[in-house]
């Protein structure tokens, strides 16, 4: 697979997610969250890249392989983020 389509796909997994919990709150008739919207999509434009240039080190063989480590890396942003450093003693 080339690096251009795995960066691609990788980009498509990051963005699946939150399509989907967008089309679950829309389904479902409920109104919108109460977000900082201009923080949230500053935020996913910048996941997004992110998504998939580490699909791209990852060196997915395949394409589910690409989706899935784009899928996957917000959740490990996230995790990384909200997780406290401790200090080595």
């Amino acid at each position: 697979m080339s690096h251009r389509s795995c960066y691609g796909r990788g980009c498509l997994g990051a963005l699946s997610p939150e399509v989907m919990r967008f089309f679950k709150i829309a389904s479902s008739g409920d109104t919108l969250p109460h977000l900082n919207w201009l923080f949230y999509v500053i935020t996913l434009v910048l996941v997004i890249p992110v998504a998939g240039a580490v699909a791209v080190a990852w060196k997915s063989e395949s394409e589910w392989k690409a989706l899935w480590v784009g899928a996957s890396c917000p959740a490990l942003i996230a995790t990384i983020v909200q997780t406290v450093p401790t200090i080595p003693k």
